[in-house]
């Protein structure tokens, strides 16, 4: 018996080191470098520092507080998801005409016009020099990355006390890092935009956009 346990390990022993001389033998000594693809490049993050917001009556409407000093009333119910939802759309119409390389590397913006309603989106794509960072600002800037924004609602109610149309005020505020020069673009956009339910979800219907942009020295911006 002891004899034939010391054949069987034998055999073990060989088979094992013909299976590691087969693999080790058979392995190619190079080594191929993994290929990282890297995806697309990435939005800022960008949110606005929402302010003073709230509703107001445009008729005698039923109150539980009398109105004294300040018109505006809480936002609550109908009127606080109106107001969401027009914060929302204007956050999405920054960022799609600023920040989202996929739009301002190739100079266009066609995700930007979901928001407005469709008289309003005819001006808008004549006004989109004014709108947008431009058709060429792929070929100007490096990286276009967000400043302190701020933004604030006031709903209009009928008579019934429902929403019946927002007034957001915005201000924008980027950097653009210039691919060349010693300057770069410090972009300042004022906008006030009027939302009213077209279908079913509040839309654009009108807006007035000014923009104060500046060049700032590379060394000096921060």
């Amino acid at each position: 018996m002891r004899s034939w346990r010391m054949i069987a390990a034998g055999v073990v022993l060989v088979a094992a080191i013909a299976v590691i001389a087969f693999v080790f033998g058979s392995r190619d000594d190079r080594i191929t470098p993994s290929i990282i693809q890297s995806g697309p490049e990435r939005t800022p993050a960008f949110a606005f520092a929402v302010g003073r917001s709230g509703a107001l009556p445009t008729a005698a409407i039923r109150s539980r507080k009398p109105v004294r000093t300040d018109p505006l009333l809480r936002l609550r119910g109908a009127s606080r998801l109106a107001s969401k939802r027009a914060i929302a759309s204007i956050t999405r119409l920054y960022r799609s005409a600023f920040l989202d390389p996929a739009n301002w590397r190739d100079g266009t913006y066609e995700s930007l016009w979901r928001d407005f309603a469709r008289a309003a989106r005819a001006q808008a794509r004549k006004d989109v020099r004014v709108l947008t960072v431009g058709a060429a600002a792929g070929e100007a800037y490096d990286a276009i990355v967000p400043r302190p924004s701020a933004i604030s609602t006031t709903v209009l109610l009928d008579r019934k006390g429902k929403p019946a149309m927002v007034l957001v005020s915005a201000r924008f505020r980027a950097l653009g890092r210039r691919l060349a020069g010693s300057s770069n673009t410090r972009f300042d956009s004022t906008g006030r935009f009027f939302f009213q339910r077209v279908g079913g979800s509040w839309k654009i219907v009108s807006y007035d956009v000014r923009r104060s942009d500046e060049r700032v020295d590379k060394r000096g911006a921060p």
